[in-house]
């Protein structure tokens, strides 16, 4: 029996472990620095596939428990605003700063799936909001009328 204790204690230890975790809230889930790893588009109702962010686009979203939000980002400047709950599983963004200035004072609703490891944030854009943050189409085609982006994040350690 003396040799089975530590191996119970373990097992013991590692199911408090998973009881803990499963016990956070999302918002308690969503506090903490993530790193951008994929996205994935529906323009228009037609899905492109995940496409995996490169090192140059990396960049890292910082939630706080002050209702704040900052992105880190490496191909260009950041930006950074605040964010309310609005359910379990949707939060209002409000944009403060903004790489682009047309996009200072934007509001969003953003859906929001968490876990102890993965953050994904899905957020759908109408043709006006892209035009009017500054999104810009290709040459000869036109915005599209609906952009759903899904963003997937790991949790960075601490």
């Amino acid at each position: 029996m003396r040799g089975r204790l530590p191996a119970i204690v373990a097992v013991l230890a590692v199911l408090l472990a998973c009881a803990a975790a499963f016990a956070q809230t999302p918002a308690e889930l969503l506090i903490g620095r993530w790193e951008l790893v994929s996205q994935r588009r529906v323009v228009d109702g037609k899905g492109i596939p995940d496409q995996p962010v490169s090192d140059k686009a990396r960049s890292t979203i910082v939630f706080g428990v002050d209702g704040t939000w900052q992105i880190f980002a490496t191909s260009h400047a950041g930006s950074r605003g605040t964010y309310r709950w609005l359910g379990p599983d949707r939060i209002e963004s409000t944009t403060i700063e903004a790489p682009v200035p047309a996009g200072n004072g934007a509001i969003r609703t953003i859906a929001i799936e968490v876990n102890d490891r993965q953050l994904t944030l899905t957020v759908t854009l109408t043709a006006e909001e892209l035009k009017r943050t500054g999104g810009q189409a290709k040459p000869g085609a036109s915005l599209p009328q609906t952009l759903v982006v899904a963003s997937t994040l790991r949790r960075l350690p601490d």
